[in-house]
């Protein structure tokens, strides 16, 4: 894991930089309910990402990894794929074409970005390809190129959203978070047409097969999530107004940056290892040393955070964000049990346990959707951050207890 660490340590610090640059900057020309606003569209675009591709991300990179030496079974893999890809994005696309007016009503909160929507139904295929290309080079194992990968999007991310919200404020950011895309598709090209065998565009129901086992996994979590955190902002501004669902936003922000990390480790070490070896005495202890070395140095920086929140709030945000303060340790509490269950929640991944997924997320949905609205409801804007621990909590404990037998049994019969 650290090796994991240490190989992404560039990428991971030059995304962090990046990405605080852009938030401090978000801060001063946004303010609070440009915050909130651009909040909501960030969404749209993960929403976009999970349906584009149907949420088989994680199946791409298992299946490339899987058959990678394999010619015959990764061509038709790779044909497969462009035909799901290619036809879910067209259908999004088309959809969202003809709905521009009504999302810009909803989700924005204003009928004249209709014109953005329409915009974005153009790059979506961009979008759902790109998701493909980088999803392959993920499974390749080639971390090296992936990182490269990395770093230009994050160069092109960068430069676009900071100049177009520096000009053009609020709808130079919204403008450039829906077109940045097609950045990320060239970029993709470029780097795998060298690394794919030459292949045709062809159905093979057993490959589409094994997709959708991950589709049904991810469509749910990628797509209701998002859409969770818009029910919640709008939630938030109906009862406290716009300007506090940017000081919900901005705490978030915070959580954001470090999952990046944890997340990483997740997808280009973890996964990869637990899906190879099948033997659960090897997942086991995959649990042992991320729990061992990894949640100490995240616990303590939690708490490093939480004692000098005042300052990192300034540093990374403004003054006017200081209400903030008060939300942190609710916050923190619940990040922690949330990265906590990531090392459990991944197994459902690697073993297609597609309905203890499906459930148990749900439920985390559910919970954070009626906690929050209830909380916010009865104790204002630090009823959401309480929500937040007391969900991820009983998601801690429910996946524990769900894999019970995987983690403590002795008997190696229970292997999957």
């Amino acid at each position: 894991m650290y090796k994991v660490f240490s190989f992404s340590l560039v990428s991971i610090t030059i995304k962090f930089f990046a990405g605080f640059v852009l938030t401090k900057l978000f801060a001063l020309i946004l303010g609070p309910s440009g915050i909130a606003v651009l909040g909501n569209m960030k969404s749209v675009m993960q929403i976009l990402m999970s349906s584009t591709s149907f949420g088989m991300q994680r199946g791409i990179i298992r299946f490339t990894s899987e058959f990678r030496d394999q010619r015959k079974a990764f061509q038709k893999l790779l044909g497969t794929a462009h035909i799901i890809y290619g036809f879910i994005a067209l259908l999004v696309g088309v959809v969202i074409f003809f709905l521009s007016d009504n999302l810009s009503n909803v989700i924005l909160r204003d009928d004249n970005y209709a014109w953005l929507f329409q915009i974005l139904a153009i790059v979506v295929p961009f979008q759902g390809f790109h998701i493909l290309y980088f999803s392959i080079l993920q499974g390749l194992d080639n971390y090296k190129k992936v990182v490269w990968v990395e770093l230009i999007m994050i160069f092109c991310n960068f430069i676009f959203v900071g100049i177009s919200t520096f000009k053009f404020g609020l709808t130079g950011a919204l403008f450039s978070v829906a077109c940045v895309p097609v950045f990320y598709f060239i970029i993709s090209v470029i780097f795998l047409k060298f690394d794919i065998p030459n292949f045709k565009i062809a159905w093979y129901g057993s490959t589409a097969k094994n997709l959708f086992h991950y589709a049904l996994m991810t469509l749910f979590s990628g797509i209701a999530f998002p859409l969770l955190f818009i029910l919640i902002r709008n939630h938030i501004s109906s009862v406290l107004g716009m300007d506090v669902v940017g000081y919900w936003e901005a705490v978030n922000q915070f959580s954001y940056f470090y999952f990046i990390l944890l997340n990483s480790v997740m997808l280009m070490y973890v996964l990869p290892k637990i899906t190879a070896q099948t033997d659960n005495l090897f997942y086991r202890s995959q649990v042992i040393e991320y729990i061992k070395k990894i949640m100490p140095l995240f616990g303590l920086f939690l708490i490093l955070l939480y004692l000098f929140r005042k300052y990192a709030i300034l540093i990374l945000l403004s003054s006017e964000f200081s209400s903030t303060e008060t939300l942190f340790g609710w916050q923190l509490l619940g990040d922690f049990f949330r990265a906590l269950t990531l090392i459990f929640s991944i197994y459902f991944h690697a073993r297609r346990m597609t309905a203890p997924y499906i459930i148990i997320d749900a439920l985390l949905f559910v919970l954070l959707l009626i906690l929050t609205t209830v909380f916010v409801d009865t104790y204002g804007l630090i009823g959401a951050v309480r929500a937040h621990f007391i969900s991820y909590f009983i998601y801690f404990i429910i996946t524990v207890f769900w894999l019970r037998k995987i983690l403590f049994y002795t008997n190696d019969s229970v292997n999957a």
